[in-house]
């Protein structure tokens, strides 16, 4: 039995649920708004966002790239499936530094005009899809670590 790789199987789910519930739910929604109302309510609500996401997204591909060591030192079956779904969490993670810190902030502190709103929260939801698609793909691949290491 491989508990870290069942944990961080477990976190990435999580993870890939909450990002495909802020793209099929938040966004919207925000995108439903008045450009001119938006920024408000993203500014009043991207903390909490970001205080519920960051750990999620730390502590799962933390834990999938510590699950992948342990794997490769053990040269258990698992550790290829491991790799690819270290890969996938790191891309995934690497979206905010990258992309989503400046965005977040300009879209917060209502540095994006009014009329540019909507082409804006357009081009977010782009990068969020591929966050999202990448945080599913490594979920899977977790999960086939765990079966590639189940007897």
């Amino acid at each position: 039995m491989n508990i870290p790789t069942q944990i961080a199987t477990v976190l990435l789910g999580f993870l890939a649920g909450a990002l495909l519930l802020l793209a099929l739910g938040l966004v919207p929604y925000w995108q439903a708004l008045d450009p001119a109302s938006f920024v408000p309510i993203f500014r009043e609500n991207s903390a909490h966002i970001a205080r519920f996401m960051m750990p999620l997204g730390l502590s799962a591909t933390g834990l999938t790239w510590l699950a992948l060591g342990l794997a490769m030192w053990k040269k258990t079956p698992s550790r290829n499936w491991l790799l690819a779904a270290s890969v996938c969490a790191l891309c995934m993670l690497a979206t905010f530094p990258v992309y989503f810190s400046s965005a977040n902030a300009a879209l917060a502190e209502g540095a994006v005009p009014v009329a540019e709103i909507s082409h804006a929260l357009s081009q977010w939801q782009t990068v969020h899809w591929v966050r999202t698609i990448a945080a599913i793909a490594g979920c899977v691949c977790a999960l086939k670590a765990v079966q590639a290491s189940t007897p």
